[in-house]
């Protein structure tokens, strides 16, 4: 993933989860629906699984744009309590 000209590193679940999100901007994702599509819908192990990796990806995405070289804005992951997570659009500068 590019930010800013900058290549960011993302594991690849933390792609796949991105990208699940993007495909869904704006709208609300249920964890169900993310640990089906990222991870398999026969998985079988915790939910705890999404929230690290969910945590994880949170982290690489604030450290891109806080060290961006120049002003970037990203968009971000709201946590819908009891539910799941929606991608918002980024925050005008």
């Amino acid at each position: 993933m590019l930010v800013a000209e900058q290549e960011v590193a993302l594991r690849t679940k933390e792609f796949e989860l991105l990208a699940e999100l993007a495909r869904h901007q704006g709208s609300a994702v249920s964890r169900e629906t993310l640990m089906a599509r990222v991870w398999d819908e026969n998985w079988f192990g915790p939910t705890k699984t999404l929230d690290v990796t969910m945590a994880s990806l949170r982290r690489r995405l604030h450290t891109a744009e806080a060290t961006a070289s120049r002003t970037v804005r990203l968009p971000q992951i709201t946590t819908l309590r009891g539910h799941g997570y929606r991608l918002d659009p980024a925050p005008s500068l």
